[in-house]
């Protein structure tokens, strides 16, 4: 603008804002604005969560790999060698073999102090079994039985949402217990091929091995539903609401400030209260959780890919108030606009020299820059939305391509004027 149109603008400002009724009216605007910004950014972090969940449950692909890492982790093996060696040692019941191979050895002639040596025997083999198993757990053999059986058993993740009986999981009421069974033939398949024929005694049988026990599972069923269903539309909902605040505001800069800051803010606010729930989970495990480091394990594993979605939802958040504090009246955004303002100008009168092709692309492209930029953004922001688990790398190769692809379509409106003049 000229110093005289601006001058004009400022008049006319001040003309409207001197109205009761304009100010009423703006009051009026922005409240309304507000609520509407509110709604969306409560929308955006329930959309966000949806679409997790919806992952989580309908992709395979994504549950494996949700769970995969778990086969590797510490805690869940010593927990998982804990358990099978217990069932190993129960069901062949070696401390009454023990005691009859003394009491056979008494009989024939030796000491009577064999008997003393079950305790220490028994101890001593639980003791080689729990090495062998943990040593199994750590190989490819067992990555790969893992891997298998939650592929096949992602259909009983929906059966913990949803409530019912699974192949491998199930969940009942407040508890959700997976079978081990599998495991526990693989580990007696290897005891054995490694001459330990004792092992051979144990069964085939289900081992039911409680995963949580909570209160709150019903409520998280019924939930989850509801969520499920609105994982695919919910997002879309959100972003309308936002612009449909972001129009209603009289400011429209500030009400996208506004509302980017509340879509931020109701993130942060999501990642401290899953930080508070799983403190709460932890610190309040039943009785029948033996390990809770492999309890914390399961919970890092299971919400690590909603805490990174949350915060990539505060990055893309940062980058639009950015975005929106560059594009408003402070000096700093005023001398960083003309700084960029050179340089394309700069570029553009570089481009000019490649011909009169420039100019018409140029021309054309002016008369579209508006709806250009707003396809651009809208599009960023679907594929955002529709890439599965988008990172903060993303976010911000998202940006960079958006600010390229404008700068170039601001280059080619500059050549053809620069030919013009």
């Amino acid at each position: 603008m000229s110093a005289d149109e601006r001058a004009e603008l400022e008049r006319l400002r001040a003309e409207a804002a001197a109205s009761p009724g304009s100010r009423w009216a703006r009051a009026g605007r922005w409240t309304a604005a507000c609520a509407l910004l509110l709604v969306a950014a409560l929308l955006g972090v329930l959309a966000v969560t949806a679409v997790y969940l919806k992952s989580e449950v309908l992709d395979t692909e994504t549950y494996v790999q949700t769970v995969t890492p778990l086969a590797e982790n510490t805690a869940v093996r010593e927990a998982l060698a804990n358990r099978l060696t217990e069932e190993i040692v129960t069901r062949t019941d070696v401390a009454a073999l023990a005691t009859q191979v003394a009491r056979r050895l008494v009989a024939e002639g030796a000491p009577a102090r064999v008997n003393d040596l079950v305790g220490p025997a028994v101890s001593g083999l639980t003791s080689f079994l729990h090495s062998e198993v943990y040593r199994l757990l750590g190989t490819a053999q067992f990555q790969d039985i893992w891997e298998q059986v939650n592929r096949q058993a992602h259909a009983g993740v929906v059966t913990v949402l949803t409530g019912g009986q699974g192949q491998f999981i199930a969940s009942k009421g407040t508890t959700v217990t997976i079978d081990l069974g599998a495991l526990l033939s693989a580990a007696k398949q290897r005891l054995v091929a490694g001459g330990i024929s004792i092992a051979s005694k144990v069964p085939a049988v289900s081992i039911k091995y409680e995963l949580v026990d909570s209160a709150k599972l019903p409520t998280v069923r019924t939930y989850t539903r509801v969520l499920n269903s609105a994982g695919t539309w919910l997002p879309f909902v959100a972003l309308a609401v936002l612009l449909a605040g972001v129009l209603v505001a009289p400011n429209r800069r500030r009400g996208l400030l506004t509302g980017v800051v509340m879509l931020g803010l109701a993130a942060a606010l999501t990642l401290g209260g899953l930080a508070v729930a799983r403190t709460y989970y932890l610190d309040n495990l039943p009785q029948s959780v033996r390990s809770p480091d492999a309890a914390a394990a399961v919970a890092d594993a299971i919400l690590r890919y909603l805490i990174a979605a949350l915060q990539t939802l505060l990055v893309v958040a940062a980058v639009v108030v950015v975005g929106t504090l560059l594009a408003g009246p402070s000096r700093p955004a005023h001398a960083l606009r003309r700084l960029v303002n050179q340089g394309l100008d700069a570029a553009g009168r570089g481009l000019a020299r490649a011909g009169s092709w420039v100019a018409a692309v140029g021309r054309t492209l002016a008369g579209a820059r508006g709806v250009i930029q707003i396809v651009l953004v809208l599009a960023a922001v679907v594929a955002l939305i529709l890439v599965n688990r988008p990172g903060v790398a993303a976010v911000l190769w998202t940006t960079l391509a958006v600010l390229v692809l404008c700068g170039i379509v601001e280059i080619f409106i500059r050549g053809a004027r620069a030919m013009t003049a």
